[in-house]
């Protein structure tokens, strides 16, 4: 049957046949090249989502999950906004802003009062920066160029001290009071430094933080109060850390038991999360184990203890020690040593051993919010070298080697030999040989290969840390633990 031109179309839209399906619109070859670029579209915003997921995932990798790190670069300057605080400076890494930042936050006139001193008589920080100095002279190359070297114990403390107290003026403290003068006063900067890292490794964690009006003198308060965000549950949180012996050098005897009754004797509106930082110096594994055990075995026997006549509140109790300021100019990153015990709580210990995977969850459950931070405890260790989330071997390359990135077009070698530009469409590493293993798609051609190319050390190390996203491509959900917690507790 013919239809008119002027006719009703007889889809129903209404409207006339010829300005209808009698269109050019509706012409095969017009149909299928429109759902070729339909096709296009679609894959190209696929990865693209997928890459900005990849890339938020590797930036909370590094940064943890407070507040992202916020800054650009504009006319040869670097701005950081540190929370309402804007600072700029001519910094090429996260470093070099910590470096400037710790000296203003402490304070200048007093660092340089402190540098006057004979070393042996100034302030622990300054005596870390005298080092920092030190290892800046003996691996700087060429003024003005990005450098590396091993980190030693003093660098690791310094700028470890540095992002704590950027990352909790960051998030929303004020820290230009009380806790810079328990940093500057030689007593009290053990307990403060301390403070500094338990805020730094809740808010990495995901918890937001109200510290406690220190000049109410009406009660006694712990240090702060953190909420995990998802659950929205609180935790009243103390800090303690044992005072180092005769010249800073070792610690006193092994005797937590005050430190955890002045920590159950602070009045708490809230689930208690005490940190006791064991500060001792540690070399080995082995060393830690035992450190542990017998941490652990003097709580337990704490358990009887009264607070006022009464019976101790119960408690989650997590015991660190950090030995990088105990080894100076030693080869040392900061060696975290984590351990979380359930003071009167007795199920806790169902997180790590239970008969059940059933029973397993369900502890894990009962106590996620401990065992998420204890997951990021464990993964946050390092300070980012980045402002942006990217990867060192990345943000800082020569410009002459290309940055691996699944989706991207390359000019590569095709399967005859000649330089074809084409996709790259998943990667891998092979560690034994330091390469890479590159499957590439000829989209003209539709042909397909596997290509090799050596790694630099600095991508084997940022590959080492951060496998998933290092191609900025989300692999499929593997056996991880947290991936298995979240499918496994559907079924129990």
């Amino acid at each position: 049957m013919k239809i008119g031109r002027s006719a009703l179309c007889p889809c129903g839209s209404g409207k006339k046949f010829k300005k209808c399906h009698d269109s050019i619109r509706f012409e095969l070859p017009y149909l299928i090249q429109q759902t070729r670029i339909q096709k296009h579209l679609e894959e190209e915003g696929k990865r693209l989502l997928e890459e900005h997921q990849a890339r938020e995932i590797q930036r909370q990798a590094q940064q943890g999950l407070g507040r992202p790190i916020i800054s650009i670069e504009f006319k040869g300057y670097r701005f950081v906004a540190v929370g309402n605080r804007l600072h700029y400076g001519k910094w090429k890494t996260f470093e070099d802003f910590l470096g400037d930042y710790i000296k203003k936050t402490i304070g200048e006139v007093w660092g340089n009062a402190e540098l006057r001193k004979p070393l042996s008589e100034r302030h622990p920080i300054l005596r870390w920066y005298h080092h920092v100095c030190t290892f800046q002279r003996q691996h700087l190359t060429k003024p003005g160029e990005i450098f590396s070297g091993p980190m030693t114990g003093a660098v690791s403390a310094y700028y470890r001290l540095a992002y704590n107290l950027y990352l909790i003026a960051h998030n929303g403290a004020d820290i230009q009071t009380r806790l810079v003068a328990r940093l500057r006063s030689n007593e009290h900067f053990a307990g403060a430094f301390f403070e500094t890292q338990v805020a730094a490794w809740l808010i990495r964690a995901g918890f937001e933080l109200e510290f406690e009006n220190e000049s109410d003198r009406s009660t006694s308060h712990c240090e702060f109060a953190a909420t995990y965000g998802p659950s929205k549950k609180k935790f009243s949180v103390e800090a303690k850390s044992r005072n180092p012996g005769a010249n800073s050098q070792r610690p006193r005897g092994l005797n937590i038991g005050r430190q955890l009754r002045l920590a159950l004797q602070k009045k708490a509106d809230h689930t208690r999360l005490i940190f006791l930082d064991l500060n001792h110096p540690i070399t080995t594994e082995e060393q830690a184990k035992r450190l542990v055990d017998r941490a652990e075995y003097r709580l337990k026997n704490r358990e009887s203890l009264e607070i006022n006549g009464l019976p101790a509140p119960s408690a989650y109790v997590c015991l660190t020690n950090i030995s990088d300021h105990y080894f100076l100019e030693q080869v040392r990153g900061p060696n975290v040593l984590a351990a979380f015990y359930g003071f009167k709580i007795p199920d806790f210990i169902g997180i790590f051993q239970n008969r059940t995977l059933r029973d397993a969850l369900r502890a894990r459950e009962r106590h996620i919010e401990i065992y998420f931070l204890m997951q990021s405890i464990e993964k946050h260790i390092h300070i980012p070298s980045t402002f942006d989330g990217d990867l060192p071997s990345a943000a800082f390359l020569d410009g002459k080697t290309p940055r691996m990135r699944v989706g991207q077009i390359y000019l590569t070698p095709g399967a005859d030999g000649i330089d074809v530009p084409a996709r790259l469409t998943t990667a891998t590493v092979d560690k034994t040989n330091k390469e890479f293993i590159l499957a590439f798609h000829d989209e003209k051609t539709d042909r397909a290969w596997i290509a090799k190319a050596p790694m630099t050390e600095a991508e084997l190390a940022d590959y080492a840390k951060y496998p998933d996203t290092f191609f900025w491509f989300l692999p499929p959900p593997g056996p991880t633990d947290q991936n298995a917690y979240g499918a496994l507790r559907l079924y129990v």
